[in-house]
């Protein structure tokens, strides 16, 4: 492997990447998270897992997920029928949401790796193979269907007590689904679909571009050295002088941090810290049984599972639910105004929990397909039924603002606003060899 330049998405530390044993992972030597993985050459294994995955997603999506009878009547559902009880109910943004994260997401996942990784593997080349590829970096964080599998898992427990509730053939495809999808990303290597479907005369940086830099560039961020990190494809690449620079890679447009990325990541936080008090104060939905209705708040639908012994769901629910919602604004928060007010502090622990925030936030959304399933199934009237309420349409709202907050804030702005440290490494040893995760290395 050419000694290629690489920088930390997280805190812009310049790395010079090397070969690395079999199923290690390289670290950032600044803020500790991870650079890259070994690298995998195979395409043969992502392409017949996203085959099987989509023959597994029609299958999820032709047949009912669930079956459930009372009182001599049988309703049915499918992957679509909770959008479109929702927008038959008048909730178009959670018809909009649900549909977005448990079918077109996942789809678009699906066909973009087939799309991309049949011609790889022939040994040919596809029009807009490049471009598909980026869109991935927007559609991935938005494919929920292992925190659907999870709702989906906590309305059969709130049904089976009063009802007989018969697993569809859907069910289990989404049950083999998940799996699949997770093995066609953990079996593919992004850096080597990049340097496939890269044009064949592009030069990458290497550690002999550093050379010709001044000695006196303090640091090694890669801004100070006269680079940009490209946020969809992770190339290292050249500053133009004008201040307008492409990736010659994927194409895509590279700023040297992202556009007022404090002020917005500020405006959606708050945003969701208010529609946090209707979420929680408003049903998600209105139980009817036997001619009672009755309104279930995110905290009283905890309290039910509880008393009814599921005790395993209902830690779930309240974990997803109620602390990962207020935990996510606290930490975020507390990140947002040490990177304003640029404290010093613990710089690597501040990254990791930004981090960790980011990657969490997607399960919030049990609740809403949850609400989704039990609309779509239970439709008996007065003998029993279910009807979203307000509530979910807020809560939703807050995992999607959180979401889109984390998204818009450059954690690279932590270490920018601190200032570098004289203690942290010099560029000449910042190499990603030197910070590795041991798992599957020889001692």
């Amino acid at each position: 492997m050419a000694h290629r330049l690489i920088a930390c998405e997280h805190c812009d530390y310049l790395h010079v990447e090397e070969d690395i044993p079999t199923g290690s992972v390289a670290c950032c030597v600044r803020c500790g998270l991870p650079l890259y993985s070994s690298e995998q050459n195979r395409f043969d294994k992502p392409l017949a897992f996203a085959i099987t995955a989509l023959l597994l997603f029609a299958i999820a999506n032709i047949y009912p997920v669930l079956t459930f009878g009372m009182e001599g009547r049988v309703e049915t559902n499918t992957l679509g029928s909770g959008v479109l009880t929702f927008w038959q109910e008048g909730f178009p943004f959670l018809a909009f949401m649900v549909a977005v994260t448990s079918i077109v997401a996942p789809l678009l996942l699906i066909v973009a790796h087939i799309y991309v990784l049949m011609p790889i593997w022939m040994g040919a080349k596809w029009p807009g193979m490049q471009q598909i590829w980026r869109v991935l970096s927007v559609v991935r964080p938005w494919s929920m269907l292992d925190v659907f599998l999870i709702g989906l898992l906590v309305a059969l427990t709130k049904l089976t007590d009063f009802a007989q509730v018969i697993a569809g053939p859907a069910f289990f495809a989404i049950c083999c689904l998940i799996p699949t999808i997770l093995l066609m990303n953990v079996t593919l290597d992004a850096r080597a679909v990049w340097r496939r479907i890269a044009p064949s005369s592009l030069k990458y940086p290497d550690q002999d571009d550093l050379k010709v830099l001044s000695d006196d560039v303090d640091g090694a961020e890669a801004r100070k050295h006269g680079f940009l990190s490209c946020h969809t494809c992770a190339m290292v690449v050249t500053e133009n002088p004008s201040g307008h620079t492409r990736c010659p890679r994927c194409g895509d447009a590279v700023h040297q941090r992202k556009a007022r990325s404090l002020s917005r990541a500020w405006a959606l936080l708050v945003a969701a810290v208010i529609l946090y008090v209707p979420a929680n104060v408003f049903p998600i939905m209105t139980v009817t049984y036997l001619g009672r209705s009755e309104a279930d708040t995110i905290l009283s639908g905890v309290a039910t599972l509880a008393a009814a012994g599921e005790w395993p769901i209902a830690i779930v629910v309240f974990t997803a639910s109620i602390l990962v919602p207020i935990i996510k604004i606290v930490l975020l928060g507390w990140v947002y105004l040490a990177t304003y007010l640029g404290l010093p502090g613990p710089l690597r622990e501040r990254t990791f929990i930004y981090r960790v925030t980011e990657l969490v936030g997607r399960w919030s959304m049990v609740d809403v397909f949850m609400v989704s399933i039990l609309a779509a199934l239970v439709k008996l009237g007065n003998i029993a039924s279910v009807h979203p309420g307000f509530g979910a349409v807020a809560f939703c709202g807050v995992v999607i603002l959180t979401m889109l907050s984390a998204m818009a804030f450059d954690p690279r702005l932590i270490w920018d606003r601190a200032g570098m440290r004289s203690s942290e490494p010099k560029p000449d040893t910042g190499f990603a060899r030197d910070q590795m995760d041991r798992q599957g290395t020889p001692s």
